[in-house]
């Protein structure tokens, strides 16, 4: 018996269901969502299979062991089943079929020299003054009367 077989399967037969399918990078947004759908949590996807995925969960939250991951860049819900849980990272396994809940997003990246090339009234919309006026900086107004005092 060589070193990859397994004991009592033989050679020629195909490798057991217990392997894992291969992950892909990815980088998309997301959110866990559980109690009924009532409460979700911001997250990000950094691999992929078929099977499941690896998300970082922002803010660090405890997730439940069973939720539903929104995947909006691409129009689809899944039900998940944690499997594992080391600080804001999570391993979770696809334990439903996608569900598709609304057209998939396309994901535009514009560099910065494209952003010099727009018309003017776009340019000014992107650099963020958009023909306002600058705002004169002016000294902060104190409360009067006996905000913040103790009054015992």
């Amino acid at each position: 018996m060589s070193s990859i077989e397994k004991p009592g399967i033989p050679a020629n037969e195909p490798a057991p269901a217990d392997q894992r399918p291969p992950r892909h990078k990815v980088l998309k947004g997301a959110h866990v969502a559980f109690n009924s759908e009532f409460s979700a949590v911001p997250c990000t996807i950094r691999n992929m299979s078929e099977t499941g995925s690896r998300i970082i969960i922002e803010g660090g939250w405890f997730i439940p062991e069973q939720f539903m991951l929104h995947v909006d860049i691409d129009g689809y819900k899944v039900e998940c089943k944690r499997v594992w849980q080391r600080g804001s990272e999570c391993g979770a396994r696809f334990i439903g079929e996608k569900i598709k809940t609304g057209r998939a997003r396309q994901q535009v990246l514009t560099p910065e020299a494209e952003i010099e090339d727009l018309p003017p009234h776009r340019h000014e919309l992107k650099k963020g003054n958009a023909g306002v006026p600058p705002v004169t900086p002016t000294k902060p107004v104190r409360p009067s009367g006996n905000f913040g005092h103790k009054t015992r």
